[in-house]
């Protein structure tokens, strides 16, 4: 989840484009709740031209009533919209105070048209008027307009008796099912389209994660750098292919870059060998001394060339190991071997330390380690430790360390810390090097960091593996 969450942050290409499309189908959206809006007023507009209709039928037909007649029709319109209890009341009603309303144009256009409607009706000029009454309205705390929705259009007509007919009908769609289920149907469709832009556009940038975790790799180890499968879109393909080729052009210069000091190092070794053979031809022994000693470093400098350059390849597979067994192996063949190497054992953390790893190339980095740690504190403690999805092999001195500024650079071929750590205890400046190269060949990485009360603690972190992976590795 927090891979995921890193992911779509704003300042990734992926939650920008996630950002640009959201804002989209929010303006979209926001449209769309307009275009609603609209026809639910277009909707109560067209109720609201019913209603003329309706009062203009009911004055029609009250003008070829009697008395008697007008007063049962009254009554019984009266009973029928009560009974329906729907915002729709028409009933008799007496003379009003007011005027026709000119501040909202729909009472205008209201009396406009009931008036027209009679007119072609033929009946004689009726007084017709309406008014807008809205929640606030001193009117709508009277009883006569309880349980009446505003706002709502009141209109009256007077009647060829004198008597007045008022219509009220509100202003605004009143069902609220069919008002809920619009919005109930923009959110849904706002929550499918985002999901659905989120899938896509994550799945669409998967290969350009995919590109960047390749190019990391590629940065810290290229020997072991794999290729960027060509799959996505057009321009993530080429990218990929472009990678792929650059990958291809460096790791075969790095191998043969690795051929050349593995030939030079094996064809060094003859003159070498002849050179050792006439030193005990060379007066006095003092200066034969000398020149063994050159020779003695000579050799070992070519030696560990050799090993550096066979650290940034190999052929060996990964298989699931217990990082502590082996841990404790490797302590228990440099103690019979007479290094004062222990191996520490670590709490029980419910969860067994097993890694994927190439057993030879770490065991290489594991005793380069602690052989430094030998050579420089006189022994080494070594502990395994189980922590999240890593695994993590310490092996810990007690000797001088190494200055915080130096604790990276000592990782560079050749370079050698000054004092104890100097050239004249017998150390090339390849042993580091070497340790992570092992390491990398395993997908872990090696820091080194200085521990509290003097010492150094190197620190070998590799992924963990779960039991369900053991058997696709083995396979």
């Amino acid at each position: 989840m927090k891979d995921f969450i890193k992911f779509l942050r704003l300042d990734s290409l992926c939650g920008q484009l996630v950002a640009i499309a959201v804002l989209s189908l929010a303006a979209l959206q926001c449209v769309n709740y307009y275009a609603v809006y609209s026809i639910q007023q277009s909707y109560a507009s067209e109720f609201l031209s019913v209603g003329h209709d309706y009062l203009a039928s009911v004055c029609q037909a009250l003008a070829h009533m009697s008395a008697a007649e007008r007063e049962d029709y009254l009554a019984s319109l009266d009973r029928s919209r009560g009974a329906l209890a729907k915002p729709f009341r028409f009933r008799a009603a007496e003379a009003p105070e007011w005027e026709t309303e000119t501040d909202y144009y729909k009472s205008v256009l209201a009396r406009e048209a009931v008036t027209e409607i009679l007119t072609r009706a033929g009946i004689p000029p009726r007084d017709v008027r309406a008014r807008v009454l809205y929640g606030d309205s001193p009117e709508a705390s009277e009883p006569h307009f309880a349980g009446y929705v505003f706002p709502m259009m009141q209109m009256l007509v007077q009647d060829g008796g004198g008597s007045w007919l008022e219509l009220v009908q509100p202003l605004s769609v009143t069902d609220r099912r069919l008002i809920w289920r619009q919005r109930i149907f923009i959110m849904a469709e706002s929550l499918i389209c985002f999901a659905l832009v989120i899938i896509f556009i994550v799945r669409a940038m998967l290969p350009l994660k995919r590109l960047g975790e390749s190019v990391e790799r590629f940065g810290a180890n290229p020997e072991t750098a794999s290729p960027l499968p060509e799959r996505g879109n057009y321009e993530v393909r080429e990218v990929a292919r472009s990678f792929n080729k650059m990958l291809a052009r460096v790791q075969r210069n790095l191998t043969e870059r690795d051929n050349m000091l593995e030939a030079m190092g094996h064809d060094l070794r003859t003159p070498l060998a002849r050179v050792q053979l006439r030193l005990d031809s060379i007066e006095p022994p003092e200066l034969r001394e000398k020149f063994a000693a050159n020779i003695e470093e000579i050799r070992s400098i070519v030696e560990q060339g050799l090993e550096l350059a066979r650290s940034l390849r190999t052929s060996e597979k990964a298989v699931p190991m217990d990082a502590a067994a082996f841990a404790a192996s490797v302590a228990d063949d440099m103690a019979a071997n007479g290094g004062a190497v222990t191996f520490a054992e670590a709490a029980d953390c419910g969860e067994p330390p097993l890694v994927a790893a190439r057993p030879t190339c770490l065991r290489r980095a594991v005793e380069n380690l602690a052989c430094n740690a030998l050579k420089y504190a006189g022994g080494a403690e070594l502990s395994v430790e189980r922590r999240g999805e890593s695994v993590i092999i310490r092996v810990e001195d007690r000797g001088p360390g190494i200055p915080p500024e130096l604790l990276e650079k000592v990782f560079e071929p050749y370079f050698r810390v000054e004092g104890s750590r100097s050239r004249g205890t017998g150390g090339t400046g390849l042993g580091l090097t070497i340790a992570r190269n092992m390491v990398l060949l395993n997908n872990g990485f090696l820091t080194l960091e200085n521990r509290e009360g003097g010492g150094l603690r190197a620190l070998i972190t590799l992924p963990a593996l779960k039991t369900a992976k053991i058997g696709e590795i083995r396979s």
